[in-house]
């Protein structure tokens, strides 16, 4: 029962995020042929010419029959995996979204790492002690990277790299382009992450079986390992796994000013040229993304720490 309601949630949060990008995108000023027409500069037609063209254009793209209309014809397409043409490449939308999706995972999932690595050895630090000066240092630190936004960081680390180790700005996908782009991901959600596994920290080490553990002799590292570490780590493994989520589809930004060339950077040349069918197929596919990714760290939260099912039972 639990998982059909979580299979007809699914279904209607794709449902309700495609008609909203649907309207969005549609109650955009222009259309794709404005910025068709717009791109062949240079050649004079008059405005009857002009006239003609964009009427052919749009029966040809079928944006001429009513939005209701459109939208149920993409819908039906999209769901029997024909996701469309983009109006820029001429190519299969599905097709292009599989090609650049394998850079995005890799990217995300180096940018994840890095953000783990990093949380958890600035969490560690935090919760030693709290309210010592190294758990100062480190709120300081993580409210000063919070404060940057992350294109200002990525553009600062691209200048500093590119001017002292000769980063290459521009190429495929590659292990020597991955590294500054993943370090700067992982910097981004680092604060979020490290500050709540931080307090769960301290919040399982002043239970009583952390304090009865120490108090029969175990040391404060075998405490951490056998006692406090796994019941902590359920919280963040929520956040944990919707960062990894965003990173992957979210971290638009990140890979235009890197170029690197992801579904991210796709959406962003499709959304300049109004490439309907390539960002509404990013979008539906950032949401059932997020979606399966939650619901993944959902039950393996409850096989880390089965005390959510008794709190959840609880609170039915």
């Amino acid at each position: 029962m639990r998982a059909l309601r979580g299979t007809l949630s699914t279904v209607g949060m794709l449902l309700v995020a495609s008609v909203v990008v649907f309207a969005m995108i549609r109650s955009a000023p222009g259309d794709p042929v404005d910025v068709q027409l717009g791109e062949s500069g240079g050649v004079s037609l008059s405005q009857a010419d002009e006239d003609r063209i964009r009427a052919e254009r749009l029966a040809e793209l079928g944006l001429d029959r009513p939005l209701p209309e459109q939208y149920a014809r993409w819908l039906v397409r999209m769901v029997s995996g024909d996701w469309g043409t983009s109006y820029r490449t001429g190519q299969p939308v599905l097709d292009e979204m599989l090609d650049r999706l394998p850079a995005s995972l890799a990217l995300g999932a180096a940018g994840f790492g890095v953000a783990v690595a990093l949380a958890g050895g600035l969490a560690l630090l935090a919760s030693r002690r709290p309210g010592a000066p190294v758990d100062q240092l480190v709120r300081l630190a993580t409210l000063m990277t919070v404060a940057v936004p992350s294109f200002l960081l990525g553009t600062l680390a691209l200048q500093i790299a590119t001017g002292t180790t000769g980063y290459r700005i521009a190429g495929p996908a590659s292990t020597d382009r991955i590294w500054l782009p993943a370090l700067v991901l992982g910097i981004a959600i680092t604060p979020t992450m490290s500050r709540v596994l931080r307090a769960s920290l301290v919040a399982e080490r002043g239970r009583l079986y952390a304090v009865a553990a120490l108090a029969r002799g175990a040391s404060p590292s075998r405490t951490l390992l056998r006692h406090v570490l796994r019941p902590a780590v359920g919280p963040v493994m929520i956040l944990g796994g919707l960062a990894f989520a965003s990173l992957v589809t979210g971290s638009i930004i990140t890979e235009a000013v890197f170029t690197w060339p992801g579904v991210g950077l796709f959406a962003v040349d499709a959304i300049a040229a109004q490439d309907y069918p390539v960002v509404q197929a990013y979008v539906v596919l950032a949401t059932a993304l997020v979606v399966l990714v939650n619901r993944g760290v959902d039950l393996a939260g409850r096989l880390v720490d089965p005390r959510q099912d008794a709190r959840a039972e609880a609170v039915a």
